[in-house]
């Protein structure tokens, strides 16, 4: 696993995308199957948009989620997003 850089533009790669089924889990849905997304999972994939670099997704959360330690959400995206890269889920990182 390669670290992401900070100006890397996260986004959902091809195939993949969130479940929109209200009342259900969240879920990421990828061509091998699903991923149930938990705590901040969501949020995070709202911000790969393919605009947004890793730095201004990790402000973003950071002003969300005000009471967290900035390196902590930092530590915690980018190894989310790592392991959705290793899986296929991601692209841009």
């Amino acid at each position: 696993m390669s670290a992401i850089a900070n100006d890397s533009v996260p986004r959902l790669s091809r195939g993949c995308r969130m479940s929109a089924v209200e009342g259900q889990e969240d879920m990421l849905l990828i061509p091998e199957g699903a991923l149930r997304l938990k705590g901040p999972g969501r949020f995070i994939l709202e911000l790969c948009d393919g605009e947004r670099t890793l730095r201004q997704i990790v402000e973003e959360l950071t002003q969300r989620f005000d009471d967290a330690d900035a390196s902590v959400i930092e530590t915690e995206v980018v190894a989310f997003l790592a392991r959705l890269r290793d899986r296929g889920a991601i692209e841009g990182v």
